[in-house]
């Protein structure tokens, strides 16, 4: 087991070093180009500890002389968990061509002591980067970078089962993964349309920045990050719930109340007035709940074991739901963004209900037709 230790030890190391050296180069470059005459070349080393752990998804706490952008800092980039996972997927790969492949048990231990060494060398690291300026909560950061560091070592590892589905809630789990993945490409797809629609917009914001080329180019690559946030956003809005853009903010087929929106590029793709007929496409998310059902009926004939699957496939929905749109909502540096994103306590309420109403048409469906047509017969024979 030390032999495992010193392994992992050594590839946590290397998998921080293969995140921060990038972002290190970065913050220096925009440090320079920034022309600060108060600054030292630790805030640019500091800045990139701050992105490492904001590509984590840790909250930070930032208390700046500025009040108008101090607060909590929540609402993070999807997209960004890409980092460490590719990082430490690295590090397991080179432990596996130095050590060989390493049997289940083996493997579980690796991914333990990987993820261990990892979570805690970047609790240490986010000692360094705590000021009075911009914390990071210390109870947060070793369990988030372990949660983070075990999944990537997981999905590296090949550990996944490989035997076949047996259970109603194993095709349920798998059956929702899929149902929820197609929304977010299909929310992915809309908010492209809106935002290649609202593109003169899109290019005003940019210009407030004026970001200058490096800038630029590090601000396009946290746009691109965001990217998964949206589609989970607009999702939200075509399920109903809508989006949020601070306090007392509301966006929705149905409502459009929102007084001004940061100077974000991406946010010029938000609609410019209420669009009711969008709540058509609610149809989307029913018919998704029928093909679930029809999904059902032609793998099970026992209705026992349907109802297991439908009541299955509807909490998965729900809890998946409920992940995504808390991990792409949160707080945006300031009072006067308090919340961020899709509305994730609506969201997978309304949802789940169009999912499970689709299920429901389904399975009543046949029995109302049956109903009908006996009434209809006993009808035609008293007559």
């Amino acid at each position: 087991m030390s032999g495992v230790l010193l392994v992992s030890f050594k590839q946590a190391v290397r998998s921080i070093t293969l995140i921060l050296l990038p972002l290190s180069f970065v913050s220096l470059v925009a440090w320079a180009t920034a022309g600060s005459s108060t600054g030292n070349t630790a805030d640019p080393l500091r800045a990139a500890l701050w992105f490492f752990l904001i590509a984590h998804h840790i909250p930070l706490d930032l208390s700046l002389s500025n009040s108008a952008i101090s607060g909590t800092f929540t609402y993070f980039p999807i997209g960004a968990l890409l980092i460490p996972f590719l990082a430490i997927r690295s590090g397991y790969r080179k432990i596996v061509e130095e050590h060989g492949e390493f049997d289940s048990r083996g493997k579980r231990k690796l991914i333990l002591a990987l993820s261990l060494s990892y979570a805690l060398l970047g609790t240490i690291l986010s000692l360094l980067a705590t000021g009075s300026t911009v914390a990071a909560p210390f109870y947060l950061v070793f369990p988030i970078l372990f949660f983070v560091a075990a999944i990537s070592a997981f999905l590296s590892s090949n550990l996944l089962p490989d035997h076949g589905l047996k259970f109603p809630w194993q095709r349920a789990l798998k059956v929702s993964w899929i149902v929820l993945a197609a929304l977010i490409g299909v929310g992915g797809l809309l908010f492209s349309i809106s935002l290649a629609w609202h593109f003169t917009t899109v290019l005003q914001l940019t210009q407030v920045i004026e970001p200058g080329i490096f800038g630029g180019l590090a601000f396009l690559a946290v746009q691109i990050l965001y990217l998964p946030n949206f589609a989970i956003a607009a999702l939200s809005y075509l399920a109903g719930s809508g989006v949020v853009i601070g306090q007392g903010s509301w966006l929705s087929p149905f409502v459009h109340r929102i007084d001004e929106i940061p100077a974000i590029p991406l946010l010029g793709g938000l609609p410019i007035q209420a669009h009711p007929y969008l709540v058509l496409i609610a149809g989307l998310f029913i018919s998704c709940g029928v093909v679930i059902a029809r999904y059902s009926e032609s793998i099970y004939s026992d209705p026992v074991e349907q109802r297991r699957f439908y009541l299955a496939t509807v909490i998965f929905i729900a809890l998946l739901t409920l992940a995504i749109a808390r991990a792409s909502s949160g707080e945006l540096l300031s009072s006067n963004l308090p919340s961020v994103g899709p509305q994730w306590w609506l969201m997978p309420l309304l949802l789940t209900f169009e999912v499970a109403l689709g299920i429901a048409l389904k399975i009543s469906w046949p029995i109302v037709i049956r109903k009908i047509q006996e009434s209809r017969s006993s009808i035609k024979e008293s007559s």
